[in-house]
């Protein structure tokens, strides 16, 4: 069957614009990079080289699903979970601020607010999630859920897009020299707002300029390609300066890794390092010289129901150490071993502890008030005072008959001091003749 021109040419934009179903989550949890290594060890020498090396530096990523939206999102991710390794509430919340004044400049460029706010929304309601966790977190398990949750990422993503676009609108002279000709209002309608378009350069250094470097976080873009060398090239966005004027602790920058169409998130080894140094799952005393805080991720404890300064551990509270109580979660993975304690010359063994007995706590029992109590301790605020007694008239015992006041006298009563119960005797009980009526023996 011949085909005409026409027919060819067709089939060939067809194919050329064909995208496969990708498959996987939205952004996967952490794996090792070798897998990198692996997928290109039949590839050619120029990508077998430089992922060889990449393990090197960067020993975990994440995937993000290419669907034409993987740039952005790994872009929010990466925003996202740098926030979170800070493990500062107020600094979340102050991106809250940041974030909702750029409404503004989204209102500038005429976009409706009822229609960008249902995707701002979705962005700042994660993030005050996010800040609700902190100082203690799950290490980014809940993020990742909201990430691959495609409405809630979608929502995230457009409002990147939007913030960008306007930003763009904004700051023209900044970018017109870069769209190859194009207006900013074209190359943003056609670039930056429609959804499932990749972010390209510009885009990338917009959406860097207008959200991740005036929250003080630097962006780091590994490309993977064909370009000569044994290591894959770099380009580096260096953190502006933050909104509250803090330092930034924890994970500092988003790298991404950039392979044709399509980026990843990279982590350093230093990067895992931080990751978990905020999330303690059991309580535990750290032994150090000078002041131990109890420190828990799922405990709060009050001063009310622990009291910290009647707290001894023998032997421990005389070689200078205490226990101090702390409202603020303190955060250590070190521990330490007991030859950090201070040992005095007198003492044999490197590991010992002096002893002393720890001072004796003065307890006064309480004591009701009245006329009638003027010791000043009592074993129990329940025991009757002696003068009370005396005040308080004396009603004779109830039901004083002649047969109660004899009743001791019998063995079987229990003020006998003789007191033997009576055991029961079925053939006494029960006596029957032959030629005789049962006799039962009435019970007095």
């Amino acid at each position: 069957m011949a085909y005409t021109e026409e027919e060819l040419a067709q089939y060939e934009r067809l194919s050329n614009d064909y995208v496969p179903d990708a498959e996987g989550p939205l952004v996967s949890p952490r794996q090792s990079s070798q897998r990198i290594t692996s997928e290109y060890a039949q590839a050619d020498p120029v990508y077998v080289h430089k992922t060889t090396t990449l393990p090197q530096q960067f020993s975990q990523y994440r995937t993000v699903k290419g669907d034409g939206n993987c740039g952005w999102r790994a872009l929010a991710f990466g925003y996202f979970e740098a926030l979170l390794q800070t493990a500062d509430p107020s600094r979340v919340l102050g991106e809250v601020a940041r974030l909702t004044s750029l409404n503004n400049v989204l209102d500038s460029v005429g976009y409706p607010r009822d229609i960008y706010e249902d995707f701002t929304d979705e962005t700042l309601q994660l993030l005050k999630s996010t800040a609700a966790t902190l100082p203690v977190h799950d290490d980014g398990a809940a993020l990742l859920a909201s990430f691959n949750d495609s409405g809630i990422c979608n929502a995230i993503i457009m409002h990147f897009r939007l913030v960008t676009s306007a930003w763009m609108k904004t700051h023209a002279d900044s970018y017109v020299h870069y769209t190859e000709n194009q207006s900013i209002q074209d190359y943003c309608s056609t670039h930056i707002e429609p959804h499932a378009v990749e972010i390209d350069n510009l885009g990338l250094q917009a959406c860097i300029d207008a959200i991740i470097k005036p929250a003080g976080i630097a962006v780091q873009v590994l490309y993977l390609d064909r370009s000569p060398g044994e290591e894959v090239n770099q380009l580096n966005w260096p953190a502006g300066p933050s909104t509250l004027n803090a330092p930034y602790n924890g994970l500092s920058t988003i790298r991404l890794l950039y392979r044709p169409g399509h980026y990843d998130i990279l982590y350093k080894h230093e990067d895992i390092d931080i990751l978990p140094a905020a999330a303690v799952t059991n309580p535990q005393i750290n032994l150090m010289s000078g002041p131990v805080y109890l420190s828990s991720s799922n405990v709060c404890y009050s001063q009310q129901g622990l009291d910290i300064d009647n707290f001894y551990i023998p032997g421990l509270m005389s070689a200078g150490v205490s226990l101090a109580y702390s409202t603020d979660a303190y955060i250590s993975n070190a521990i330490y071993a007991p030859s950090a304690l201070p040992i005095t010359s007198a003492a044999t063994d490197p590991y010992s502890v002096p002893y002393s007995e720890p001072p004796k706590a003065i307890v006064e029992s309480p004591t009701l008030e009245g006329p009638w109590n003027t010791d000043r301790f009592r074993p129990s605020q329940y025991q009757v005072e002696v003068k009370f007694r005396q005040v308080m008239p004396v009603r004779p015992e109830p039901c004083q008959t002649e047969a109660m006041k004899q009743a001791g006298e019998s063995k079987a009563h229990f003020r006998n001091e003789d007191f033997q119960p009576q055991i029961w005797e079925p053939g006494a009980e029960y006596n029957v003749g032959r030629n005789s009526e049962p006799n039962r023996r009435r019970s007095s």
